[in-house]
């Protein structure tokens, strides 16, 4: 065997190595955000998202971008959405959730 396909090898042990460290990763986050504490990381990231993304979108170089308009209008229709659920969800009498 050449130096090339030593090359090859060792490339291919490290990839599958740096695949098999990915999913071990990604397992143990996926484990992590089912825990209390995960839970209130995701609640935490989607509000920041929710309320940042129409922000962020109406910085003006974004806001003239195909993209950036995509984004505010994604953005703007999930806080609508999230405002029916809250509405749909309420019961009165109870104190709001927040």
């Amino acid at each position: 065997m050449g130096a090339g396909g030593a090359v090859a090898d060792a490339l291919s042990r490290a990839l599958e190595e740096a695949l098999d460290a990915a999913g071990e990763v990604a397992e143990a986050a996926r484990d992590y955000l089912a825990t209390e504490q995960g839970r209130e990381i995701r609640h935490r990231v989607a509000t920041a998202l929710m309320v940042g993304l129409p922000l962020l979108s109406e910085l003006p170089g974004i806001r003239r971008s195909p993209l950036g308009r995509l984004v505010r209008t994604a953005a703007v229709g999930a806080l609508v959405i999230k405002g029916a659920e809250w509405l749909r969800d309420w019961e009165p009498g109870e104190p709001a959730p927040i």
